[in-house]
């Protein structure tokens, strides 16, 4: 019989809802009969690509004498860390502190009320009976004991979430940036790329940052870097040879092996990135990594109405790594002829075997140097190499298929609307920009709450819980990248109602910052969440949007609140730069010159798809292509004529006709060197 879980949307936790467990949903329902039995409540958080959540639920949540121990002597509650992150936030903060270290699956027991104890992650059948033992044991004779321990635990995660920030003395000088940049460079892989050690997780924060460094400072080896690590990932095993898209890490340093689990975050970042990439060097290969991504993304990660799901698994009939990996007798027998040769396009060798006799595909040398090793030209090989991996993906697809988690979270679907707009604004393909426009229209209509907020996330027709910071900020984000393509201010005016509901909703008046949560969500504790890990910080990412959103509509209260919430920041930034590498792309933003190009005309369309070509970071889009009153635009059309007016703060300079002259004034003006 299924449990309380088969009512509800999200996947993970529909996995679930054959356990022999009773399990309960995070609410209301769980916290009163833990009260009324004075039983503990067992929080159990994971996600649907989860690995690890998969082999406890297969060891112990599906072996009926387990459960029968956690029925009895706890009200168990099952999670979704990605649909409900504030909780996951809280509970992962009180095993690292109990239990030294966190993970997924997160195990955490908790007083009725919700407060924490005792916790840990993944644990073995044989270990987790003897724990559900000790602790309802200890949970009926020491009483006080574990009261003690909960308060003392939740007093030490609330004294901890609440930023403490204040005025620092420090000047964002070059003085300031070439003091974060030694510290980066300590951490460098100066082999494999990336930061030093293993696991290896893209962080494109970092190398977005490292890019405009060089743009800024003309840093050469930061440049080389940054390049070394992009192309050591596509080229790894990291990146789906086959199918396209990006593994959430590697488990190595070479960025060889990689936990199979593709995540919709992950991907629509590094599209972004690459994107960057392709404008700085005009390099194809970084072109073919961001079409090989969005086609990964329409054929596996795409919802029939056009908007994007959240990940898939790491395993396929129960294995790690199944479905992506290959033997020579597979590539013989669907390859044929072509097989010896993409054996060794794609390392398919005993040197590079992974477990089981199975090959992780990696790419060992670049196109040009393979294809004269083997008397080839380059057109050749990569005809080859095309019709290979089609005949590759079908033989593939012939298989048992990962688990998808097909819920659309906002926050995720806004960063992949970014992913398509960039990638629209870079190689200038219309049907990126439609995918992109289509699936905000979706959002702002699907995602809305009747109190004129946001919800977080949507599946089977069905839109639940409130949106939290991540979500409304990077939404608005996806907003003003469409409105720089697009010049409908539709999209201007929708993400400024929604950082007005930030401000209203959403204020930590102590720090100056922003909770991740509204009061409305009803955990424990509210966070104000800081660190840049591989997705941007919901406050640095709002920091930067006040930015961007303040400068384009001439309303400086914006920018006021973001140099701010900067100033709070500046002293941690410069001590922990990895950590915060969002906020030092805000620093440089707000210390370099910073221009609106403001065009305005019938043809500001064409000028916009020609700009995006051009890697111009510091810079915004604005402009209208007939007369207007909004800001940059009053006064400036001339009709039969475009025009590029290139302004800072708000002075502008004379307005120019061509791209050219907007780039060579843009060097000039900033004082950059050339690339």
């Amino acid at each position: 019989m299924p449990n309380r879980l088969i009512h509800e949307t999200s996947p993970y936790l529909l996995q679930h809802a054959h356990n022999p467990v009773d399990w309960y949903p995070y609410g209301d329902e769980a916290f009163t009969r833990a009260r009324e039995e004075n039983k503990p409540i067992l929080f159990s958080i994971g996600y649907a690509s989860c690995h690890w959540c998969h082999v406890m639920e297969r060891e112990s949540f599906e072996n009926e004498s387990i459960a029968s121990l956690m029925n009895e002597m706890f009200v168990c509650v099952k999670v979704d860390r990605e649909e409900r992150p504030d909780v996951d936030h809280f509970y992962m903060d009180a095993v690292q502190l109990l239990y030294g270290h966190g993970g997924w699956p997160l195990n955490c027991f908790a007083l009725p009320d919700g407060k924490p104890f005792w916790g840990g992650t993944y644990f073995k059948p044989s270990q987790w009976k003897d724990i559900l033992k000790n602790v309802s044991n200890l949970y009926k004779t020491q009483y006080n004991d574990f009261i003690e321990q909960a308060i003392e635990v939740t007093d030490h995660i609330l004294k901890n979430s609440y930023t403490v920030t204040g005025a620092s003395e420090r000047v964002l000088d070059e003085a300031y940036f070439e003091e974060i940049l030694y510290l980066l460079r300590q951490q460098f892989d100066v082999t494999n790329g990336g930061m030093a050690g293993a696991p290896k997780f893209p962080m494109p924060g970092i190398l977005n940052l490292l890019l405009q460094y060089h743009y800024a400072f003309n840093k050469q080896d930061i440049y080389q870097h940054a390049l070394l690590t992009l192309r050591n990932m596509a080229t790894g095993g990291i990146y789906d040879q086959v199918g396209g898209g990006f593994a959430r890490y590697s488990v190595d340093n070479k960025w060889k092996v990689p936990h199979f689990e593709k995540m919709l975050y992950d991907n629509a970042l590094l599209v972004s990135l690459y994107c960057n990439a392709y404008r700085v060097t005009k390099d194809n290969f970084y072109r073919e990594i961001v079409d090989g991504t969005l086609e990964f993304i329409e054929r596996e990660m795409t919802s029939p109405e056009g908007l994007f799901y959240s990940s898939l698994d790491a395993d396929s009939d129960g294995q790690e790594g199944l479905s992506y990996t290959w033997t020579q007798q597979e590539f013989d027998r669907v390859l044929g002829s072509y097989s010896k040769l993409m054996a060794e396009y794609f390392g398919l060798n005993k040197e590079s075997a992974w477990e089981k006799g199975r090959t992780i595909l990696t790419r060992t040398r670049s196109d040009a140097s393979f294809a004269q090793n083997h008397y080839l030209s380059e057109e050749e090989l990569k005809s080859l190499v095309k019709h290979s991996r089609t005949l590759l993906m079908e033989e593939r697809l012939g298989r048992t298929q990962p688990g998808l988690d097909d819920k659309v979270l906002l926050s995720w679907n806004s960063l992949m609307i970014r992913a398509y707009c960039d990638a629209y604004s870079t190689f200038g393909e219309s049907r990126y920009l439609g995918i992109a426009l289509n699936a905000a229209r979706l959002l702002g209509s699907l995602m809305r709450n009747p109190d004129g907020g946001l919800y977080h996330t949507w599946k089977s027709g069905k839109a639940r819980i409130s949106a939290f910071l991540d979500d409304y900020v990077f939404y608005a984000d996806a907003c003003l990248a469409i409105y720089q393509l697009t010049l409908d201010n539709t999209w201007l005016g929708e993400a400024e109602s929604l950082v007005k509901h930030v401000i209203v909703q959403f204020a930590d008046p102590d720090s100056g910052l922003f909770y991740f949560s509204e009061d409305k969500h009803k955990c424990i504790v509210r966070k104000t969440e800081t660190y840049d890990s591989v997705i941007p910080s919901s406050n640095s990412a709002f920091a930067r949007l006040l930015h961007t959103l303040g400068v384009l509509t001439g309303k400086y209260a914006y920018v006021e609140l973001c140099d701010q919430m900067l100033a709070g920041m500046t002293d941690k930034i410069v001590n922990y730069p990895t950590s915060y590498a969002n906020w030092v792309s805000l620093a440089l933003e707000r210390s370099i010159p910073f221009y609106v190009i403001a065009i305005v005309g019938e043809e500001a369309h064409e000028k916009i798809q020609e700009l995006g070509k051009h890697y111009i970071p510091f810079t915004l889009i604005a402009g209208s292509t007939m007369p207007g009153d909004m800001p940059y635009i009053r006064n400036r059309f001339i009709s039969g004529k475009t025009q590029m007016h290139i302004c800072n703060d708000s002075a502008c300079f004379a307005p120019v006709d061509s791209v050219d002259k907007v780039i060579d004034m843009l060097k000039i003006s900033s004082k950059l060197a050339e690339l």
